[in-house]
């Protein structure tokens, strides 16, 4: 009987281990289900195949899947983030925008009841001149294509988006800005509702203009070699940026050593250099470069607007914003110039000017408070 009763026992506490033992099995699986993942890949680019500048036909992209994503067969509306000049798809990852990550903060804005489940995708536009600005060009390959053919088949094919523009959307920082802006005027058959962070480019008025005190040394520059990087001052930020515009909007295959053209050339004769650290000049000593200029402008949104004006009446939302304290005078200038631009073409958009903001101080925030809330109105959810 004693043996009989301690086996009993065994058993019973066997029994009762395994069960134990599945529940809590059961828990930990369904606590994964309903976790959201982050992940790193490598997607083909054969846009960028025979670039001049040996970019790599394999790009790295971060995908959030929000939770919920393995344990069911829905489908999501899909947001694209694209980076700014100097910068990477790890932006949105690394912490640099007020510690943001990408993963804890989508979570907690589900959590929190602040947007619904979607699936982020943060895009590459970095390349061997430190940026594309997401723009097709014979010389640093087609950047335009690699976001809205590669990448956009390759996510469609490989997780459960909702396949159809209403249910996309498109945002970025600076230059990402800049690329969001000219990929939603030019494709409202891929996204419907766009906002842009401090867009840069959107007009060629100071800082973008002949007046920008770095054009006279970077005209003169002889060798990929001199590019500083990373940039110590505004000057050598702008011959980094400028060699990378001109590659995307002017480039020339047969002119080395940066295999573009420049929209300024030197004035002949003398005039007075920029003083020590000034990045504006009332009399500057470059002047319009007539046959290069006006690629340009065709590559400039304030100035091809009217002519998109039916591709941007077709989307659901515009956004643009800058900080208050925003260090570049061109994008204080191109965003109300481009609100402006709209309000006379009567296309619906917001425009926002925000307190204490300078070009990258507050980007979280505006993330949480704006972004997020804008596309979770404006996209459709299955």
């Amino acid at each position: 009987m004693v043996k009989l009763k301690t086996v009993a026992i065994a058993l019973l506490t066997i029994l009762l281990f395994t069960i134990l033992s599945s529940a809590t099995l059961s828990q930990q699986q369904s606590a994964l289900a309903t976790t959201s993942k982050l992940l790193q890949l490598k997607v083909p680019a054969p846009s960028l195949k025979g670039n001049l500048l040996g970019d790599p036909t394999e790009q790295p992209v971060y995908v959030y899947l929000p939770p919920g994503y393995e344990s069911s067969t829905k489908r999501y509306p899909t947001l694209y983030l694209l980076h700014g000049f100097t910068a990477n798809s790890s932006v949105w990852i690394n912490g640099q925008y007020q510690g943001m990550k990408l993963q804890t903060l989508m979570d907690d804005s589900i959590k929190d009841g602040k947007v619904r489940g979607m699936i982020v995708v943060a895009a590459n536009g970095s390349n061997a001149y430190k940026g594309s600005f997401y723009t097709n060009s014979v010389v640093t390959g087609n950047w335009e294509d690699f976001i809205v053919r590669d990448l956009l088949n390759y996510v469609d094919t490989n997780y459960r988006t909702i396949r159809r523009a209403e249910s996309r959307g498109i945002a970025g920082h600076s230059m990402g800005g800049y690329g969001s802006v000219m990929l939603a005027m030019k494709h409202p058959d891929m996204f419907s509702a766009v906002y842009a962070l401090s867009p840069c480019c959107l007009a060629m008025e100071a800082d973008m203009s002949e007046a920008n005190s770095a054009w006279p040394g970077l005209l003169k520059l002889t060798s990929r070699d001199q590019l500083d990087a990373p940039p110590r001052n505004f000057a050598q930020f702008f011959n980094s940026a400028f060699i990378a515009l001109s590659a995307a909007f002017s480039p020339n295959p047969n002119r080395g050593p940066f295999f573009v053209d420049f929209p300024f050339e030197a004035k002949s004769g003398t005039c007075n250099p920029p003083a020590e650290g000034q990045l504006l000049t009332d009399t500057p000593c470059v002047q319009r470069n007539e046959a290069v200029y006006p690629k340009w402008r065709s590559k400039v949104p304030v100035y091809i607007a009217e002519a998109n004006k039916e591709n941007l009446k077709k989307l659901r939302g515009i956004f643009i914003d800058y900080g208050q304290k925003e260090e570049f005078e061109h994008i204080r200038i191109g965003v109300k110039l481009l609100s402006k631009t709209f309000s006379e073409l009567n296309i619906p958009h917001q425009f926002e000017v925000y307190a204490d903001g300078t070009h990258g101080s507050l980007i979280r925030q505006r993330m949480e408070t704006r972004l997020l809330p804008f596309f979770n109105e404006k996209l459709v959810f299955e």
